[in-house]
């Protein structure tokens, strides 16, 4: 005789824990170069930058477009996910110069596209494949994922899980799985941010 199905339990898939990184140093040296080195196209020096200060994914920044840029005041902003993300100098200038060049070539397409994609694809109706943007990047030494995770961990080790999720964009389960791997102890954090 068989058991009904209904006392059945069949437990969640694991999620295995990340195993790609780089090390702290080398991130923040190829953060410097997206940030310095002009002869990089940019759209490397962009994305390169946004992956190395918040671990986004390419298809999270592939749904991005011109308006998604704001300028308020001095502040340059990232409109994602419904947040508002401040970016620091440098990555301002360089998401900036993105939008420029990615307005200018939509004005050009605007009858093939009604979307400003602010990384445009070769058919303007569609952003740049994930795929040709991850070639495009190792191609000038950027490891994607590697370079992602290393974001990650070091925003996870510096923030708890609520806000990383909001930063991030991603699901708090996965926030939260990050700030585990970065084992870190919020109780500090909490109060400080009491006493403010």
């Amino acid at each position: 005789m068989t058991a009904p199905a209904s006392d059945l339990s069949v437990p969640p898939p694991r999620i295995a824990a990340p195993k790609t990184f780089i090390k702290e140093e080398e991130r923040v040296q190829q953060l410097r170069h997206c940030l310095s080195v002009e002869a990089l196209p940019g759209i490397v020096r962009t994305v390169g930058a946004l992956v190395l200060l918040f671990g986004f994914p390419y298809t999270r920044l592939l749904g991005l477009t011109i308006h998604d840029v704001i300028v308020s005041g001095d502040a340059v902003e990232l409109g994602i996910d419904g947040h508002s993300l401040r970016l620091p100098p440098k990555a301002d200038q360089l998401l900036l110069e993105q939008r420029k060049a990615s307005a200018e070539r939509w004005i050009i397409n605007q009858t093939a596209s009604t979307t400003p994609w602010l990384f445009p694809g070769q058919e303007p109706a569609r952003p740049i494949r994930s795929e040709y943007l991850g070639l495009l990047l190792r191609r000038h030494g950027f490891e994607g994922l590697a370079s992602r995770n290393s974001a990650r961990l070091a925003l996870a080790s510096d923030l708890p899980a609520s806000v990383l999720a909001d930063l991030t964009g991603t699901s708090i389960s996965n926030a939260t799985r990050w700030t585990g791997y970065a084992r870190r102890d919020w109780l500090d954090y909490i109060a400080s941010r009491t006493e403010i």
